[in-house]
């Protein structure tokens, strides 16, 4: 054990702390994990949170037309068109209002007319109350946050969205409407999201809506769209993620035009629902009339109520046959009550929706000849004859006394997963549904059973198969009924002992309290709720009908993440590659009579012959492992791009590693450089989406540019071929590594003149080379080397190209590049015994002193 302690001092006295200079190698060597772990860690701590920094461009060719439109909510009758003359043609929006309005409306006929048709006005003042100026790209300005400074133009302005999902909004959206610059950028390599509003799409859009709701027919306008374009290109991580997301389309542009056509879509829906369900629901007797007790609570006596003539109440249900003791006319029928007739023995028969004759059953039946529903399929664009929808409707149809009675327990306080009533399930309608022939028949088998079953716990009850039924509600959508919470609400003041029949007044507050048990502040808070969310179901789907928002993601065919996150990888093999050549070749002159230049020239000769021999290589196994998707003319366009990148490593790396006398150091820095370009160099997210010091930095790693010009060629040129736009860019981008390539040049060339010097002088200072001649008696050589100049004190280029090995030997002796510790100096070592040859080699190029 001894031994061991004493071997293990030994080495780690003479490797590390026998000098400054080892002292500092080991830190150096310390902080590497540090160095590429959290630099890499830090670089992409949370960068999806600034995906919205994008460059986002709204190009807009449409022009400001006069539109008229009148809601009118209580009749749910709607007119929208824009203005035109009596010929159809649309009405400049540039001119007055006066004059629109001439141009459109005939006084005596009372004909306003526009792209949606003519329209019926009573007034020339009633048009002009109605009518507005409007622009696709004010209505979409509308989305977005307000300017700061309203003095800024639009299209000097960088505008930014509200969030649209959490901690997403984009922040750098610009607005472009000169018809040049949007010829310029459509597609084009500045902004990395563009939708562009093409001329006429306002018009389109309104009369497509207009002219469904004015029911005319009226020459139609051509299709027109929003274009919505991106591309994999600049950052395949970044076109990944808004091929998944693509915020733009439902956030950005589609929800605006939606409130403008809709002016708040859903409570304009809730205000109708309100309206309407309390029009449906109650009942106003001609002359008194009697209530009985609510079917599912049985005979109390006195339980009665009378309801007045003339007075608003709702009822709850009633029996089809009337007991009796009571006279017939004098009873409530069931179609003037919400659930009917929901006694078991009505509920468990074949015709069972049909028989129980209340106000939700029989509207459910109405959904299906209801005009205004053939207008909204008509308006969604959906063949409402052939479409599953109307099967879902008469499936529900068939069994609407199911929902009558699950809503009948809800809104008595009852928990309808305890009602053990037997319900009969109507399959007349299951075909339309569209379901696999399979499934369908293993569901009809299934339902014939239950209905059938002489078992009465196995016929279908809620207390049975609600439970069954939840659990794959919640499996799959998440929605869980038991969260539901039932509570009373046809409590009556007038008869405490029947929860059967009440006042209008009294139903909307129970109403607001049922809702309040469910966590909702009041019924209209709650309508509301469901009504977004049914908004947000169908407004996409219903965009995508009328077809105005077209998006293309340029790339997409290439979108394979092993080739988007591959180019990447191949790169950092590529820079790591042309390292390691550091330390298979050295830095040694082999050639005695050759000047700094032309040795350094050969070196990286050297280095570049090896690195066409991997690049090629490296070409050839991207062929073989799927990468021949990008076509031929991609894959040459990659290997020569590959080529032209070595070129621009081999210099980067050749540089930096003749810039320091310690070979180590220079690697050091060479590492440093590549975690430079792992973090900051697009390969991953783009730099914006970093934090602001990668961002800054990522303009000086050459990988930014490496994997722009690699990115324009798989999903410029593998997409479209070879193609101007694509050249221009990558010889831009190549322009720039030139640049790059020039400077490392530069420093390389600084680098190999100072190693030369140590070569021929032992020292690249003047001044150590002075006390070298001096020590060596040199007279004559040091009258040539050393001049009267303030500046410029030594004639090196004077010097004879010989290689001064005396000399040499003594300036090194004289001043040797590692100094050690006095302490280290005094210590009797037991020598040094290497194991092999190359152990000796790595220590004579990287020790001047043997430890």
């Amino acid at each position: 054990m001894i031994g061991i302690i004493k071997g293990f001092r030994d080495e780690f006295s003479s490797r590390v702390l026998s000098s400054v200079k080892r002292i500092s190698k080991f830190i150096g060597i310390a902080l590497v994990p540090i160095l590429y772990g959290v630099t890499c860690l830090m670089a992409f701590w949370n960068p999806t949170i600034n995906l919205g920094k994008a460059p986002v461009a709204i190009l807009n060719e449409d022009k400001t037309v006069w539109v008229y439109k009148n809601n009118d909510t209580e009749n749910f009758d709607f007119k929208i068109g824009v203005l035109t003359d009596y010929n159809y043609k649309s009405v400049d929006g540039s001119i007055s209002k006066e004059k629109a309005i001439s141009y459109s409306y005939d006084t005596e006929g009372q004909i306003l007319y526009t792209n949606a048709g003519k329209m019926h006005v009573s007034s020339q003042e009633e048009v002009a109350s109605h009518i507005f100026q409007f622009s696709a790209w004010d209505i979409i300005k509308l989305a977005l946050n307000e300017k700061t400074d309203k003095n800024i133009k639009d299209e000097d302005y960088t505008f930014s969205s509200p969030e649209l999902k959490e901690d997403m909004a984009f922040t750098n959206i610009r607005y472009v409407s000169s018809q040049n610059e949007i010829d310029k950028q459509w597609k084009g390599k500045k902004y990395y999201v563009q939708a562009k509003i093409e001329k006429g799409f306002g018009e389109y859009l309104i009369q497509q809506i207009g002219s469904v709701l004015n029911k005319n027919n009226v020459p139609k306008n051509n299709k027109v769209n929003i274009n919505i374009w991106t591309t994999f290109e600049r950052n395949f991580i970044f076109g990944y993620y808004l091929n998944s997301m693509m915020e733009m389309k439902s956030a950005l542009i589609v929800s605006a035009i939606e409130d403008f056509l809709g002016e708040n879509i859903p409570s304009f829906i809730s205000n109708f629902i309100y309206k309407n369900f309390y029009k449906q629901v109650s009942y106003t007797p001609f002359e008194d009339e009697i209530v009985k007790i609510s079917q599912n609570v049985g005979e109390v006596s006195d339980s009665d109520i009378t309801i007045k003539a003339g007075k608003q109440y709702v009822i709850s249900d009633a029996i089809m046959q009337p007991n009796k003791n009571f006279d017939s006319s004098k009873i409530v029928k069931s179609e003037n009550t919400i659930f009917g007739d929901i006694s078991e023995k009505t509920s468990f028969s074949a015709d069972a929706a049909k028989k129980t004759n209340g106000i939700l059953t029989n509207a459910i039946s109405e959904l299906l000849q209801n005009q205004k529903i053939q207008e909204l399929a008509q308006l969604f664009k959906i063949n409402f004859a052939n479409s599953k929808i109307k099967g879902y409707l008469l499936f529900l149809n068939d069994n609407s006394h199911i929902l009558n009675k699950y809503l009948y327990d809800v809104m008595h306080g009852i928990d309808p997963f305890t009602d053990s009533q037997k319900m009969w399930i109507n399959l007349d309608n299951l075909d339309k549904l569209g379901l696999d022939k399979k499934v369908e028949t293993a569901i009809k088998t299934i339902i014939v059973g239950i209905n059938n079953s002489p078992f009465d716990k196995f016929k279908f009850n809620f207390q049975t198969y609600l439970p069954k039924i939840n659990s794959i509600l919640v499996q799959k959508t998440g929605f869980n009924l038991r969260l539901i919470k039932p509570q009373e609400v046809f409590t009556s003041n007038e008869n405490e002992l029947n929860r059967n029949a009440v006042t209008i007044a009294e139903f909307n507050k129970n109403m607001d309290e049922l809702a309040v048990a469910n966590g909702f502040v009041n019924q209209i808070n709650f309508i509301n709720t469901i009504s977004h969310k049914i908004i947000e179901l169908f407004k996409h789907k219903a965009f995508d009908k009328f077809d105005v928002v077209k998006i293309e993601i340029a790339g997409l065919k290439n979108g394979i993440y092993g080739i988007g996150i591959g180019e990447f990888f191949i790169i950092i093999g590529l820079f790591v590659g042309t390292f390691m050549q550091t330390f298979i070749y050295d830095r040694a002159r082999r050639t005695k009579n050759l000047k700094a230049r032309k040795w350094y020239a050969s070196k990286s000769l050297l280095m570049l012959v090896t690195g066409i021999t991997q690049a090629t290589a490296l070409t050839i196994a991207l062929c073989l492992t799927g990468w021949v998707a990008i076509g031929s003319a991609a894959m040459l366009s990659v290997w020569i791009w590959l080529l032209f990148v070595d070129l621009i490593f081999v210099l980067t790396i050749q540089g930096l590693w003749f810039l320091f006398k310690d070979e180590t150091i220079s690697k050091v820095l060479i590492v440093i450089y590549l975690v430079i370009n792992i973090s900051s160099g697009w390969g991953t997210f783009p730099s914006f989406m970093q934090f602001e010091f990668f961002h800054k930095i990522s303009f000086i790693a050459e990988f930014t540019y490496v994997l722009h010009g690699l990115g324009s060629i798989i999903y410029g040129v593998g997409e479209n071929g070879f193609n101007l736009d694509d050249a221009l860019y990558i010889m831009q981008q190549a322009g720039i590594l030139l640049i790059f390539a020039l400077v490392f040049v530069l420093i390389g060339l600084y680098g190999a003149k100072n190693r030369n010097r140590e070569i021929r002088f032992g020292s690249f200072i003047g001044k150590h080379v002075v006390d070298g001649m001096n020590s060596l008696g040199l007279t004559k050589e040091l009258t040539e080397f050393k001049s009267n100049r303030k500046l410029f004190k030594y004639n090196w280029n004077s010097m004879s190209e010989d290689i001064y090995l005396d000399l040499v030997q003594e300036v090194r002796r004289l001043h040797p590049f590692e100094g050690q510790f006095e302490w280290y100096k005094r210590r009797q070592n037991d020598g040094v015994f290497p194991p092999n040859e190359t152990d000796i080699d790595t220590m004579n190029r990287n020790d001047d002193v043997e430890v």
